[in-house]
């Protein structure tokens, strides 16, 4: 039997290449690889930096999607099936909107794949295949090491991801991640994971986790096995855990290296209003001062749009991050993603101006498809973007790369920061305006 698994892309303009941050290892395909009984083929297209063909023999075809990526993976399933060949959906999207995938494709893979995909398999292979396959319970994962021999000749950022565990405890109105896991949270044992990066031989890694320290005594268990590795790394961290010397020690000895903080907002009135209420309770100069003295850079990421946000709060924002010198950091407009309490919320309140905006071939990447409460949405659009550009300025990237401490602290580390902040600037126009569903059946570059 014959497999043919696509990781889709987002779209780009045309005459552009594709968005270089965007193009990272496609982690969800090497684990369904991985999944993949041995007796079967795998032919694997990643549509971000090459041409699908349409034309090759195969019998079953996986696509994972999610919202940005929707509307082409649809496109890209109604070429194969146009040749008679099943398609199966699976990821975020598939997951949080099960019957609009199904009329795209003949299966939906409905939760985590382990325990679901071995039998996807076997009823293809009996022409058999059920309309939608749904997890029950919490899959245990980490069994198998994801297969990277399928990204052979494929070029990706120079950075290994690795995944500790899967979900996040918290209750954030806008997130797709707590939604998809119903707020649970499962990890791997630190052992299995310190062999699957001795294995790989990864110096780089981005561990891909939504919260690597939600669980403290287990993080310091994972800290422990990842220090004789010698490996330097990056993850996703709450401020809340910032006060904690002790574990902020043990990250930085274990190769740590750098944090993204989700920040989202400066506003108390939006913070409660996101459901992030324990951002309330911290005062950000003592918890940024101590992963500053420790040698940790942030990248930070915010939100605007929600209802206590005028255009005064741009300014506040970006003046806050280049203080802070953070090393890297997003300005985003909130976007209600489907099957979210978010989206729940404004379809309800009729501030929805284009409710499937994802399945809307005029959308573009930036573009504001609900009414926010005190700006119009094309403010709210344009200030995003300015704010972007302010943060990314030259004068900014200089002030944030004296901090010899953190951003510039060695050569290596003043390299990555130069290059990943003028890489960010180029990017803020290439973002702009991005069609999602551009036709990209031409080879990317």
């Amino acid at each position: 039997m014959n497999v043919t698994m696509i990781y889709p892309a987002v779209g780009k303009k045309p005459g552009s290449r594709y968005i270089s941050s965007w193009k990272m290892e496609p982690l969800p395909i090497m684990t369904l690889a991985a999944l993949t009984p041995p007796d079967v083929e795998i032919v694997f297209y990643d549509d971000r930096i090459e041409q699908i063909d349409y034309d090759h023999q195969t019998d079953l075809v996986a696509i994972n999607i999610e919202a940005y990526s929707a509307l082409r993976a649809y496109g890209i399933a109604a070429r194969f099936r146009e040749r008679g060949i099943p398609v199966v959906f699976g990821g975020y999207q598939a997951t949080l909107m099960p019957e609009e995938a199904s009329q795209y494709g003949d299966a939906v893979l409905i939760g985590e794949a382990e325990g679901l995909w071995p039998q996807v398999i076997a009823d293809a292979k009996r022409n058999a295949l059920q309309k939608f396959y749904r997890s029950t319970e919490r899959p245990q994962f980490g069994m198998v090491i994801p297969r990277r021999d399928i990204l052979r000749g494929k070029a990706y950022t120079p950075i290994t991801l690795v995944e500790t565990s899967r979900g996040c405890p918290y209750n954030c109105n806008f997130c797709s991640i707590k939604t998809f896991y119903n707020r649970t949270y499962g990890f791997r044992t630190p052992a299995s994971i310190a062999r699957e990066i001795e294995t790989l031989g990864a110096r780089s890694v981005f561990f891909v986790d939504d919260n690597i320290a939600a669980d403290r005594k287990r993080a310091l268990e994972l800290f422990q096995a990842l220090q004789p590795l010698g490996i330097q790394w990056v993850s996703q961290f709450s401020i809340n855990m910032a006060s904690d010397a002790g574990l902020l020690k043990a990250m930085y000895q274990s190769g740590c290296r750098g944090v993204l903080i989700g920040f989202e907002s400066l506003e108390p009135e939006n913070l409660g209003q996101m459901g992030k209420s324990w951002n309330l309770r911290i005062q950000y100069e003592e918890p940024l001062q101590k992963l500053h003295d420790q040698g940790l850079c942030v990248y930070a990421t915010f939100l605007f749009g929600y209802d206590h946000d005028d255009e005064g709060v741009f300014d506040k924002t970006v003046d806050f991050a280049i203080k802070n010198k953070f090393f890297l950091a997003a300005f985003n407009h909130l976007l209600p993603f489907p099957g979210t309490d978010l989206h729940r919320q404004f379809t309800r309140e009729g501030r929805m101006l284009n409710s499937r905006w994802w399945l809307d071939e005029a959308y573009q990447f930036g573009s504001i498809p609900f009414r926010p409460k005190l700006m119009t949405p094309e403010a709210l659009e344009y200030a995003c973007i300015k704010a972007r550009s302010d943060f990314y300025s030259v004068p900014s990237i200089i002030r944030r790369g004296l901090d010899f401490k953190t951003n510039c602290g060695s050569a290596l580390l003043a390299s990555v920061f130069f290059t990943q902040n003028i890489l960010a600037r180029r990017e803020v126009k290439e973002r702009w305006g991005l069609p999602l569903a551009q036709n990209l059946d031409n080879p990317g570059k």
